[in-house]
């Protein structure tokens, strides 16, 4: 029986898995490692993000089939609770995606996914250790079709702290952790749920709203975005984890060549979810460097920019344009050619992103915390405010 140690069990991804895989009643036992004070507390934290993929009292039954094991995957290789040396997977979700303290996010997605590793080795019967990393690792100046193999780069040129914390965890795993069955799954741009639409999270959807009401694209129409629904990724992480052989060590979870969505497809998409929205045929290309007076304005105009909220939002927008303006595909060949079904075009779930969806304010809510300063150090300690990336400023 397989015995399956998740991390990030109560973030956007990782109710995605559990809600997937619990649903299913495979027989599978799932142990999610959990930041909490008592086992209940973490129980009902994963009972709060199951609720956002279906019915409070699902929710609950559901939490009640997880194994829960307070503590901090930053730190598992202190911890000797025995009822981890049983694992046979190990799906690591967790992650700090803040674009605030590049310090902090390295402790968090390199350094602690190496001590995760280090507990992994005390797992007598583990078949596969599956790390969730990311496809933005390639940096800014990757080809537009981006094959697996060509990163993790040296020469990279990274947007965000995250994505070069991800860098290294891969190289690292790489280089020490030969002895361990790792693989490592990439996924591109997760944006809503193909039949829940934004229901179970926002993040990200937003912007792509925000676009659409702004009328301005840093790019040009015809440029791609390589963006998946959360529940096709999370069937394609379970598939990943479970089959018994696989071809490579490494998959793009990706729209690839045959889903990914050009910016021109998006504005008819649009167009035809949101008729009362009017023509989308006024967009304006602009450049992100150039033109930041123009998006000062028009967020302004369309938004306003009163309170913290609304400035932060700003930046925000800015920080996701300067992804969106990189114009790249992530190759998902590997991952067709094992098997797996291609995901849906995010023009093919939109309409269902865009019925009974709050304001774009509200929604930016679940990505508020990634661009928020954290809580300055007590003490004389102190050190100065952390700085946003260049392209993340207000």
């Amino acid at each position: 029986m397989a015995r399956i140690l998740l991390t990030g069990a109560t973030g956007f991804l990782g109710g995605a898995v559990l809600h997937q895989a619990l649903s299913r009643r495979d027989g599978a036992e799932w142990v999610c490692l959990v930041r909490c004070t008592s086992v209940e507390q973490g129980r009902q934290r994963i009972a709060a993000r199951l609720s956002r993929f279906t019915d409070p009292f699902t929710a609950q039954r559901l939490a009640r089939l997880v194994e829960v094991v307070p503590g901090d995957f930053t730190r598992a290789d202190l911890d000797a609770d025995p009822r981890l040396d049983s694992i046979t997977h190990v799906l690591h979700l967790a992650a700090d995606t803040s674009w605030w303290g590049e310090e902090r996010v390295s402790r968090t997605n390199h350094d602690g996914t190496l001590a995760l590793a280090r507990r992994a080795r005390a797992m007598p019967r583990l078949a596969r250790f599956l790390h969730v990393s990311t496809a933005m690792i390639c940096g800014a100046e990757a080809p537009s079709l981006v094959e697996e193999a060509a990163f993790p780069s040296p020469q990279a040129r990274h947007l965000v702290a995250y994505t070069v914390s991800k860098a290294a965890a891969e190289t690292s795993l790489a280089g020490s952790f030969a002895d361990l069955p790792i693989v490592v799954a990439r996924p591109s741009i997760v944006v809503g749920h193909s039949t829940l639409g934004a229901a179970p999270s926002s993040s990200i959807l937003w912007v792509i709203r925000a676009a659409d009401r702004l009328r301005l694209v840093p790019c040009a129409p015809e440029s791609a975005v390589d963006i998946i629904p959360v529940d096709w990724t999370a069937d394609t992480l379970l598939g990943l984890l479970r089959k018994p052989q696989l071809a490579h060590t490494l998959y793009h979870v990706s729209a690839g060549e045959g889903a990914r969505a050009r910016w021109d497809d998006l504005m008819r998409a649009f167009a035809a979810a949101d008729p009362a929205g009017g023509p989308r045929d006024d967009f304006t290309r602009f450049d992100l460097v150039a033109d930041r007076a123009l998006l000062r304005r028009r967020f302004a105009e369309t938004f306003g920019l009163d309170g913290a909220l609304k400035q932060a939002m700003l930046r925000a927008v800015r920080a996701y344009y300067a992804f969106c303006s990189l114009d790249l595909t992530f190759s998902n060949a590997r991952l067709l050619a094992e098997g797996f079904a291609p995901p849906p075009s995010f023009t093919d779930y939109l309409k269902v992103c865009l019925e009974n969806a709050p304001e774009i304010a509200e929604q930016f809510a679940d990505d508020l915390e990634m661009f928020v300063a954290p809580e300055p150090a007590q003490g004389p300690a102190q050190g100065p405010a952390p700085v946003l990336p260049r392209t993340a400023r207000a």
